[in-house]
């Protein structure tokens, strides 16, 4: 049985680990589009605007004990996913 409070923190969790997945799709994509001499305007002002969402949540994320959360993205490592975003954001 899970409590109203632990649902609360999971679906926190679990969106703004929907906005990171994003973030990441849409930064292999700019970065792919450069490579091969593009200009990905609408694609790097929609990162911009993901990457901007991402890093106000962050810092409240981080303080979370992921042992209880239960992820909708079983598949996906959400830490080394932040620790690219860290990187990749500086």
């Amino acid at each position: 049985m899970i409590t109203p409070t632990q649902y609360k923190i999971n679906s926190a969790y679990n969106l703004f680990l929907s906005k990171l997945i994003l973030w990441y799709g849409l930064y292999n994509r700019v970065k792919a589009d450069q490579e091969q001499g593009y200009e990905p305007i609408k694609n790097y002002e929609k990162m911009l605007n993901l990457q901007a969402t991402v890093s106000s949540l962050l810092p409240n994320m981080e303080q979370l004990n992921r042992t209880n959360i239960t992820s909708y993205y079983p598949l996906i490592d959400d830490i080394e996913l932040i620790k690219l975003f860290k990187e990749v954001t500086g």
